[in-house]
């Protein structure tokens, strides 16, 4: 991933999970308004969102 995506996201798997739900959560419900255009688009941006998110947080080492 390029270093500027990197320092938008957090360091431990904790906090990255709770990002990742977070940006879940906001595009279930821009679902929930899929027939207005203002929540075709907050479902799309933040669906992209927690997918970047997710694939940064499977980067991320488990502390043991």
């Amino acid at each position: 991933m390029l270093p500027f995506l990197r320092r938008l996201f957090t360091d431990n798997r904790r906090d990255g999970s709770r990002m990742v739900s977070s940006a879940l959560l906001v595009a279930f419900a821009g679902l929930l308004r899929w027939d207005h255009p203002l929540g075709i688009a907050v479902a799309a941006g933040s669906g992209a969102l927690a997918l970047l998110w997710f694939l940064l947080y499977l980067g991320l080492e488990k502390k043991r």
